[in-house]
């Protein structure tokens, strides 16, 4: 059984790990990652893996370049995917 991921949670999952620092949780703008979510939810109809939706929507948010970290969305993905980080 696979679990189908909505933007909507997606965007609670970033909101709660906030990966990029954004201090949204602090600030309660709940909808920061809304965007992100939508994208990712896209990505993974495509068939893109959920660690490749997410670096992929968050670098086109967030950099310019390959400077993303991708370690920082290893709690979001195990979080989404149901596991023990």
């Amino acid at each position: 059984m696979s679990i189908v991921l909505k933007a909507e949670m997606i965007s609670r999952a970033l909101f709660e790990f906030d990966p990029m620092n954004t201090c949204c949780k602090e600030n309660d703008c709940f909808d920061e990652y809304d965007r992100i979510g939508e994208g990712v939810e896209g990505r993974l109809r495509q068939g893109f893996s959920l660690k490749q939706a997410l670096v992929l929507e968050l670098a086109e948010s967030f950099f310019d370049d390959d400077s993303l970290h991708t370690d920082c969305l290893d709690q979001v993905v195990a979080y989404l995917e149901g596991k023990d980080y």
